[in-house]
Formats: C-alpha cells, sequence, structure tokens
C-alpha cells in the first residue's frame, strides 16, 4: 500500500502553518512563560511585602497547577465545541481580567488563590498549551517535533526578556509588581486580538494541506495507527504506554511547580540578591531555549520518548544541585541544567503523545494527560512549604522531585522498547 501512495509535494503559495506558529508563538510568550516565569518573581514579593508564610506563599501555585490539570477535560470540551481560535480567545481574556486584580484588589493569601491560582489557571489551560497543542497535529505531520520545538522556545525567549523587566520593577519600586500583572494584562489582551484575526482550525480551511503539501500527508511516524474518530477514554487508559507518560508527565510537573513556587525563595535563602535572581531565572530561560531546540532538532528524527527521558536526567542534576549546592555559583550550575531539562521536555510531552495517539485522540489523551498532572501540581508546591525547615530549607523536596524524574526517564525508555518488541514506528 505504501508503494502506491503518492509522495507529498509541496503546494504552490505559503504555507498558513508557519504565519499560525508565528500567531501560537506570541500566544504562548503570554500565556505560558509570563504565568510561570513572571509570577515567580511576582507572587514572591508580594508574599514578602505582605507578610505571608511559606504554606500561604505555595498555596496559590498549587490551585494554579491544580486548576490547569482538572480544567483540562472541560478544555478539550471547548475545543471541540467552540474551536481553537474562541478557545484561545476566552483563555486570553481570562488572563487579563485575572492580572488586573492581582493588580488592583488582591492583597490576601486567599486573593492569591482565586485570581492566580484559579481565574490565572484556568486562563493558561485554555488560552496556551491544551489548545494550541491540539492544533499542531492538524497543521504538521513530518515536522511536528519541529513545530512544537518553535512554539514552545516562547517561554524560553520570554522568560529570558519577562525576568529582567520585573526584576528591574521590583527593584524601582515599591509596587514594581503591581506594574508586571499592568503588563501581562495589556499583553493577554492583545494575545486574544490576534487569536480572533489570524487563527484558524485546519488547512483546509485555507485551501492547503498538512505541512504545506499539494496532496494530504500519512502520518507515518504515528505509532498507535491513524483513526478519524478519537480513541475511547477507556480504550486510552489501559494502555501501558499512556501511563509511562502520566508519570513522567506528572514528574515534570511537580520538578515545574517547585522550581516555579519556590526556586526564588530557595535561592533568597542561600543569601543570593533578587538581581542574582533574575539573571538566574533568565540563564534558566536560555537554557530552556537550548534544550527546546535540541528536542526540535532530533525528534522528528528519533523517538521523542528517547529524547524526553534523555533531558529528565538534567532536569534531576539540577534538582540535587537547589538541595545541595544552590550557593554561590551553584545557582547558575541549577539554571543551566534544570532549565535545559524542563525546557526540552515540554517539547518531548506532545511530541510522544502525537507520536504514539491518534490525531484525532491528541485533546483527549493530553486532558487526560493534564488531569493526572494536576496531582502533582496540587499537592507539591504546599508540601514543599509545609517540610520547609529552617535547618534543611527545601533541600528533600528537591531530592524526593529528581529520583521521581529518574524512575520516569527508565519507565519512558522501557514503553519505547516495547514498542519496537510489538513492531511498530520507533
Amino acid at each position: 500500500m505504501a508503494g502506491i501512495l503518492p509522495v507529498p509535494r509541496k503546494a504552490a503559495g505559503t504555507f498558513y502553518g508557519w504565519k499560525l506558529l508565528a500567531v501560537f508563538w506570541f500566544i504562548l510568550l503570554v500565556n505560558l512563560s509570563f504565568p510561570m516565569a513572571g509570577s515567580s518573581l511576582l507572587i514572591t514579593e508580594m508574599a514578602r511585602r505582605f507578610g505571608f508564610s511559606r504554606e500561604e506563599l505555595g498555596l496559590p501555585f498549587s490551585v494554579y497547577f491544580g486548576v490547569i490539570g482538572l480544567s483540562s477535560p472541560l478544555v478539550a470540551i471547548l475545543i471541540g465545541r467552540l474551536g481553537v481560535r474562541l478557545t484561545l480567545m476566552l483563555g486570553n481574556l481570562s488572563l487579563a481580567v485575572g492580572a488586573v486584580a492581582l493588580a488592583t484588589i488582591a492583597r490576601t493569601p486567599g486573593a492569591l488563590v482565586l485570581w492566580f491560582g484559579i481565574v490565572i489557571g484556568f486562563a493558561v489551560a485554555s488560552g496556551g498549551n491544551l489548545t494550541t497543542q491540539t492544533a499542531i497535529p492538524r497543521w504538521f505531520v513530518r515536522r511536528r517535533a519541529f513545530a512544537y520545538a518553535v512554539i514552545l522556545t516562547a517561554s524560553a525567549v520570554g522568560g529570558m526578556l519577562i525576568a529582567p523587566i520585573l526584576t528591574a520593577f521590583i527593584k524601582a519600586s515599591p509596587d514594581g509588581w503591581r506594574h508586571g500583572w499592568w503588563l501581562l494584562a495589556g499583553m493577554a489582551t492583545l494575545a486574544a486580538i490576534l487569536a480572533g484575526l489570524f487563527v484558524r482550525e485546519r488547512p483546509e480551511d485555507v485551501g492547503q494541506h498538512s505541512d504545506g503539501d499539494a496532496i494530504a500527508a500519512r502520518p507515518d511516524n504515528v505509532e498507535a495507527g491513524v483513526s478519524a474518530l478519537p480513541l475511547a477514554f477507556g480504550t486510552i487508559i489501559v494502555r501501558r504506554d499512556f501511563w509511562a507518560i502520566i508519570l513522567a508527565s506528572a514528574a515534570i510537573t511537580a520538578a515545574l511547580s517547585l522550581v516555579i513556587s519556590h526556586g526564588v525563595a530557595n535561592a533568597l535563602d542561600a543569601g543570593h540578591s533578587h538581581a542574582e535572581t533574575g539573571w538566574a531565572l533568565a540563564l534558566y530561560a536560555v537554557a530552556g531555549l537550548i534544550g527546546k531546540v535540541l528536542v526540535g532538532t532530533l525528534g522528528d528524527r528519533f523517538n521523542p520518548a528517547f529524547v524526553w527521558a534523555g533531558l529528565l536526567v538534567p532536569t534531576a542534576i539540577g534538582l540535587l544541585v537547589a538541595a545541595f549546592a544552590i550557593e554561590g555559583a551553584g545557582l547558575y550550575l541549577y539554571a543551566i541544567t534544570a532549565g535545559c531539562g524542563l525546557g526540552g521536555v515540554v517539547v518531548g510531552q506532545p511530541a510522544t503523545v502525537a507520536r504514539r495517539f491518534d490525531v484525532a485522540s491528541f485533546a483527549r489523551v493530553a486532558s487526560l494527560m493534564f488531569l493526572f498532572q494536576a496531582v502533582a501540581g496540587v499537592f507539591v508546591p504546599i508540601m514543599a512549604g509545609w517540610f520547609f525547615s529552617a535547618d534543611s530549607g527545601y533541600r528533600w523536596s528537591f531530592v524526593l522531585t529528581a529520583l521521581a524524574c529518574i524512575l520516569s526517564a527508565l519507565l519512558l525508555i522501557g514503553t519505547c522498547r516495547t514498542a519496537r518488541a510489538r513492531g511498530e514506528a520507533a
């Protein structure tokens, strides 16, 4: 059958998917990098100024990651009923509302839970990662990992830009954190406008095919086969490779939520200044960009699950540095290793899902994945606050998370070998 299929050739005209990638890139710069890198600085500064405890500092992040995961099945339904464009608009307008509230009325731990944890958590779930990641397999087949890497470099570039800007705001004024939230509100409004103007659902809507080919390409790199209909939830959850992906996703969520919620406080506790911590965050973003480029280069040539597993190793190393050697130059070693690892795995994750499951099933699989990730996202920040002590700081939280990353890498490699044994694409 494969021998009689025509070879895809380029269609006349510019492929609209590249314009779509540019729009998605800006949306994720706003919706992914700012809440991740920016909130770590802004909420830590708010907690310091208003006298919150470490548990109160961790709680909004726990709710934030929990809402992202728990609302993902709802977002998958919204994508199915409203489409990618309207879901992105809804999410980014919600992000603007949450940022305005944080700039004006949020002064208590409960208010941070409401406006950051719940409102911005839902905004990120609906206006960013899941929604754009669902669209990519519709537009790209042969260059899928590359496309994921392109849009997800936005989080790294955003971190490089946002961390120094927000650090300057905080140093320049007692209310500098407030200016940061206003900046996010304006950028989120612009992202919603761009989504409304430029996002299209499928290549067929503009008279094209995936990858810009003149005919529809067959997705040969999908391991599980292709179906026009999404797999049933019951079929998905009995698969071994699904649970390996779930556990690895939970591990990276645990690492990411720990770094975001307590990474700044951990560095400040070690004697670093706000300026040093801000530059370390920028270095973290640069290293993340390198990790994304690595996955974008290798993910279309090799099984992205192998690449994902490999990048969990520097992630674990960075967490161990944070636990035992964060003083002095260790801060920058931590930023480089954790940044490269976590930057790369967030590309390897959707590329692996798209490879292992049908394109039609991507939103369902990803929503379940984010739902289970919510467990790690909810408990790790608040538990790290509970386990914090004056003697050991956050050490054991970082150590346990590092061990979870190593175990997850082994599980991912095991499922790749199982796929090879079954004769599937490796």
